[in-house]
């Protein structure tokens, strides 16, 4: 069986879609093990796009992500009740901005690839889409069924 998905190899990111990805970094988010907080990359978005640009293509075509970036730091958030007990607490990973970045780069473009691929009728994990909207058309498939 062949496989008619694109290689990831061969996504080439432009300097403009890194720039959008810096442009909405959310600058209150906690920086990673870097300590590169998000505010600075936003601020100094024009400047180092088209480098970050090349550095995320390089890593692309070598098939390499940097060791760096898979680092994070691991934080307790408090879920409810006793704070006292670590029950009731949750781990969350903080990563390099940097790398939630070239992620959000290159997910644009296999969300798009796969979405080909994707039956038009599911809606969970979709963008624009929810259980909202899948309770709706069955709604209207009840409705188009009591009609006829």
């Amino acid at each position: 069986v062949t496989c008619a998905i694109e290689p990831l190899a061969t996504i080439n990111l432009s300097e403009s879609e890194v720039l959008h990805a810096l442009k909405n970094l959310d600058p209150s988010k906690a920086c990673g093990p870097d300590n590169i907080p998000g505010r600075l990359l936003k601020e100094a978005a024009e400047v180092i796009a088209p480098s970050l640009c090349r550095l995320f293509n390089m890593s692309l075509s070598l098939g390499h992500f940097p060791t760096t970036w898979k680092r994070a730091n691991v934080t307790p958030i408090f879920k409810k009740d006793d704070p006292s007990l670590p029950s009731n607490y949750r781990p969350i990973s903080l990563l390099c901005i940097l790398s939630k970045v070239f992620e959000r780069c290159v997910s644009y473009h296999c969300q798009h690839h796969l979405s080909q691929f994707i039956y038009d009728f599911q809606h969970g994990f979709r963008k624009g889409r929810s259980t909202e909207s899948q309770l709706l058309e069955v709604y209207h498939d009840i409705l188009d069924s009591l009609a006829r």
